[in-house]
C-alpha cells in the first residue's frame, strides 16, 4: 500500500549539503514527490510510494549524512494533491 508524507527536515548545516543526498536515496527507494529548500536550514519534502520505502526514507532522514543529523524531523500524513510523474525532484 502507498503512502503520501509531508516531512519537514531541520539542518543545522546548509541545505545543499543534504540535497544530493535526499534525491538519490528517494530515486533508489523509488519514492515520487519533492524537496523544496525553504530555507538553507529548512527543506519541505513530500514523500510518496510503498509503506515500507517511506519508513526506510524517513529513518535514512533522522540518521543524517555524513555524521551531519538533522536538528528537528517533522513527518505528517499527507493527501497526494498532484502526479510526481514517477520522479523525485528537488525545487531551490
Amino acid at each position: 500500500m502507498n503512502q503520501c508524507v509531508c516531512i519537514t527536515l531541520v539542518v543545522k548545516i546548509a541545505a545543499p549539503v543534504l540535497k544530493s543526498f535526499i534525491q538519490k536515496k528517494a530515486e533508489k527507494l523509488r519514492i515520487e514527490g519533492m524537496g523544496n529548500v525553504l530555507t538553507p536550514h529548512t527543506i519541505k519534502i513530500i514523500a510518496y510510494g510503498p509503506h515500507n520505502a517511506i519508513d526506510e526514507f524517513i529513518d535514512t532522514l533522522y540518521a543524517g549524512c555524513n555524521g551531519v543529523r538533522p536538528s528537528a524531523v517533522e513527518v505528517v500524513s499527507f493527501a497526494k494533491t498532484g502526479d510526481y510523474r514517477g520522479v523525485f525532484r528537488i525545487i531551490t
